[in-house]
């Protein structure tokens, strides 16, 4: 999207336009929209907009509907569950906030509607045009966020750095922008910070005066978030799951170091708990064990539940072999519905694939590799009465 096409949709004509648009018109594809358009507006400005409905078809369901959005921008936007939660931290510091890397205001939209100053800062000229009509409430600019204009020494501080173009998949400090040594140096710096960054992000790179909490929506981890400065506790981690937000810290009890052999009920965790290595917390929490250091399945006799943690019934152990597996699940009239995987090399699809998809009553495989064996758990999973999801949840919400 160039500059001029930004105007004209921030412009009163082109909100307009955007609202007049008949709702019966299909906007998956916009260049046959733009080709209907065109019976109204001029090409540029049907162009224009059809980029813009098209775009917001794909967003339908996310709960951003109303904003003007780009296609990178969309796919950057901060999920708004995580957003809100974020915001309503940043607006208990009590502090103006200023948001760095403001993309098309994800983050600064449920900061603005809180707290009285916000501000945002946009290195495109064309998103920060864009974001600045997205957050009405907030000052927002055009500008570097390894320079910004504003004073971030009194500021609760938003820093999401972007990995450049062409970069490598795997962590790479110098391959962000603003760089990573730059994004955390403005973040001590702040009175109040928030430094964003990928779930998958090594304990190496994490500064120890930050507190890490790794948050997860539905069965999506969505991202890593360090906190610094006020109200943060350097060298914390917490799992987060969303929504009910859910919460496990690193200054929970742990369970018992010593692994054990397989109970009666194998428990997996959700991935935020792995990814803040909290399992051993977890575990606590249900009265659990670990069966191998290596791997984060635990196991207890008895049935438990947290929110954190799927609870599978074990029906049978094996040692993995293709035939044999084949075998007892015919042999037992059991279907494979699910395959899990923790610290084994053959993916679900693949495995289901050899499998040959046996009929009978759903169960579920737990594929793992314990004490250097690979073990195959044939499960069904345990869900809590209504009434105990819900009270697990509330439950756990403040752990």
């Amino acid at each position: 999207m160039d500059i001029a096409r930004a105007r004209y949709l921030v412009s009163a004509a082109g909100r307009e336009a955007l609202a007049a648009v008949p709702a019966s018109l299909d906007a998956r594809d916009p260049l046959r929209l733009a080709t209907e358009l065109r019976k109204a507006y001029p090409p540029a400005e049907a162009s224009a907009l059809a980029e813009q409905l098209s775009l917001r078809a794909r967003a339908a369901g996310r709960g951003i509907e109303g904003v003007l959005l780009t296609t990178h921008g969309l796919e950057m936007m901060t999920h708004p569950v995580v957003a809100a939660r974020r915001a309503a931290r940043l607006a208990g510091a009590g502090l103006p906030v200023v948001d760095l890397t403001c993309g098309l205001g994800g983050d600064l939209r449920p900061v603005a509607a809180l707290v009285a100053r916000a501000a945002g800062l946009e290195r495109d000229p064309v998103t920060a045009i864009l974001a600045a009509a997205n957050v009405p409430g907030a000052l927002v600019a055009s500008g570097d966020a390894g320079h910004p204009p504003f004073a971030v020494g009194g500021a609760a501080v938003v820093l999401d750095p972007s990995r450049r173009e062409g970069g490598p998949r795997r962590f790479d400090p110098g391959a962000f922008s603003p760089p990573w040594h730059t994004a955390v140096t403005l973040a001590e710096e702040a009175r109040v910070a928030v430094l964003k960054t990928a779930p998958g992000i090594e304990d190496r790179h994490i500064p120890d005066a930050a507190e890490a909490e790794f948050v997860q929506l539905g069965r999506s981890m969505r991202e890593a978030a360090l906190w610094f400065g006020e109200g943060s506790r350097g060298g914390l981690r917490r799992a987060v799951l969303l929504p009910g937000d859910v919460e496990l810290t690193s200054d929970a009890a742990e369970c018992a170091g010593e692994p054990v052999p397989p109970g009666a009920v194998v428990f997996d965790p959700e991935s935020c708990v792995t990814r803040a290595g909290l399992v051993r917390h977890l575990g606590a929490l249900l009265g659990a064990r670990l069966m191998d250091e290596q791997v984060a399945y635990l196991t207890a006799p008895e049935t438990a539940f947290h929110p954190m943690a799927a609870t599978f019934a074990v029906l049978e152990v094996i040692p993995f072999g293709v035939a044999r597996l084949r075998q007892r699940l015919r042999e037992r009239g059991w279907r494979p519905a699910e395959v899990r995987r923790r610290a084994f090399p053959v993916e679900p699809e693949e495995l289901l694939r050899m499998l040959g998809r046996p009929e009978g009553d759903p169960v579920t495989l737990l594929c793992t590799t314990l004490r250097g064996a690979r073990t195959v758990f044939i499960a069904r999973r345990v869900e809590p009465p209504l009434k105990g999801r819900t009270a697990a949840v509330e439950n756990c919400s403040g752990v």
